[in-house]
């Protein structure tokens, strides 16, 4: 690696180290501003975690930039459309659908146990640690709610698709322009791979057919730009529907100042250099 793209590299992880704090600031600004009425912990419990997920993707896309390509970071920011639309339909009725939202989460684990013991059951040799696993996982299920009272919900958690939830929430836009795109690639479906991985074979005989491929794409931080609109959607939500002021600066507005310093400076020291 050149002495250039060394100080790169570690201009950009300190560009990227003061964002992350940025985020992380900004939550728990907002949580310590936060009135939580704790006779009705589980609806805060909710809405904080879903916060604290969004905040923590955008700051593990921010700090591996190996993985702002097309293959990757869309994986992360599909996560973070979706975190937004279920944080935006819960905000309309928060005590009712974060309620939901907790039900169907201890419906699938106890389903998930089920599974486990199921498969253990069929072995002539139990596995100790798959044993570990179902009690582990059966005490934190019953330490939420006894495993005998959860029901499990094999449909939709809120009842909706979420384009239904995308539009009652007025996330249509989202939905349309994130969501769905960024699926294709959670989805491995074709309008993804036949682009990313799959390349025209070089041939003429072959009909110039498509041949897998593994291409080496350069990095773009326009992903952590992305990622951190959806972070200042999931702040700017809450800050509205709770009537909170931050003094912390929203992400997307820190980074594209601070980015767009970071460039100016990186064309002003290849000017000099060229010089």
């Amino acid at each position: 690696m050149s002495d250039a793209d060394k100080q790169w590299w570690e201009q950009i992880d300190e560009l990227m180290d003061k964002y992350c704090a940025v985020v992380e600031d900004g939550l728990f600004e907002r949580w310590d501003r936060f009135d939580v009425k704790i006779s009705d912990s589980k609806t805060y419990e909710v809405i904080g975690g879903l916060l604290a997920r969004q905040a923590t993707l955008t700051i593990h896309l921010a700090q591996t930039p190996q993985g702002w390509n097309g293959h990757i970071a869309p994986l992360i920011l599909r996560c973070m459309t979706d975190a937004h639309v279920n944080l935006a339909w819960i905000m309309l009725d928060p005590k009712d659908r974060a309620r939901k939202y907790i039900l169907y989460g201890l419906g699938q684990e106890k389903l998930f146990i089920e599974h486990l013991k199921n498969s253990q059951k069929n072995e002539k040799e139990k596995d100790p640690l798959v044993a570990k696993l179902i009690d582990a996982r059966e005490s934190w299920l019953n330490s939420q709610r006894h495993d005998f009272m959860t029901e499990v919900n094999v449909g939709s958690w809120a009842g909706l698709s979420t384009r239904e939830m995308a539009k009652e929430a007025n996330c249509e836009g989202l939905y349309k322009f994130a969501y769905v795109p960024f699926s294709g690639t959670a989805h491995n479906m074709w309008q993804h791979i036949s682009v990313y991985n799959l390349d025209r074979c070089k041939n003429p005989l072959h009909k110039y057919h498509n041949v897998p491929s593994i291409p080496r794409i350069p990095l773009d931080p326009g992903y952590v730009y992305m990622s951190a609109k959806y972070v200042d959607r999931s702040y700017e939500l809450f800050d509205k529907t709770f009537n909170i002021t931050i003094d912390t600066p929203l992400p997307h507005d820190w980074f594209v100042e601070e980015f767009n310093k970071f460039l100016e400076k990186q064309n002003s020291e290849q000017e000099e250099n060229k010089n």
